[in-house]
């Protein structure tokens, strides 16, 4: 279309587009039938791209995307090359699985391995930089999964499709509080004046005053008062 022919008065050409009003009742039609075979596909593909993601399956996932969404408003595009491009899916994601079945390697390559993001109650800060995971977002998650301060977890795993996995720990200790900063009374409910931890990494100390050295973990020089959990 040429730059003279463009009106912003021309609404017909704005609703309906360079098309003839006929071409909708197909745009309807190919999208219920999209529908279809991305339900279908979806199916074909496993219980596991229903649920997390890995990125073999996210890729799996937007590849569909793009092949069912250029022929879905295209008139000049058919349907059987997507079809074609998603049988080859299927096919290779269905391969991908049972070589994974038999060559670990192969799987931990593919799909990636699990990090220990949390150790004893002290952060893995290498983990986080790793994984691009800042401390707040890692705390925001732990909070919707109940706990109050790292003390309470002796591991927290990132799976290979970004999900967590806590192991709580059987004997809790003080730790880092990971409640809001400006939740100043909850904060002074939890505090625990016998112990110091460093508020970058979480490592606890014996002492009662900030200590004049750096943490041995992470060399920050930030310390705050420890923090036990409150019961429920």
């Amino acid at each position: 279309m040429k730059q003279d022919d463009i009106f912003l008065s021309d609404v017909t050409r704005l609703v309906f587009g360079q098309q003839p009003p006929a071409f909708l009742s197909e745009v309807l039609f190919r999208a219920v039938l999209s529908f279809i075979i991305i339900i279908i596909t979806l199916r074909l593909l496993g219980r596991r791209v229903a649920s997390q993601y890995t990125l073999i399956e996210l890729s799996a996932v937007i590849t569909l995307a793009g092949t069912m969404g250029v022929p879905l408003l295209d008139d000049k595009r058919g349907l059987l090359p997507p079809l074609l491009i998603i049988c080859g899916l299927v096919g290779m994601q269905h391969l991908m699985g049972h070589l994974s079945l038999r060559f670990r390697k192969l799987d931990r390559a593919l799909a990636g391995t699990e990090r220990i993001a949390l150790e004893d109650g002290r952060l893995r800060l290498e983990t986080l930089r790793n994984t691009v995971l800042s401390r707040e977002k890692l705390f925001s998650l732990l909070r919707g999964r109940g706990v109050q301060q790292l003390g309470q977890l002796s591991r927290v795993y990132i799976e290979p499709s970004g999900a967590l996995t806590l192991v709580w720990s059987d004997t809790p200790r003080p730790g880092l509080a990971i409640v809001p900063r400006h939740d100043k009374a909850l904060l002074a409910e939890m505090r625990n004046d016998d112990h110091q931890v460093c508020a970058s990494c979480g490592n606890l100390t014996e002492s009662q005053s900030k200590p004049d050295l750096p943490c041995r973990c992470c060399h920050a020089r930030n310390w705050l008062p420890a923090a036990t959990a409150l019961e429920d």
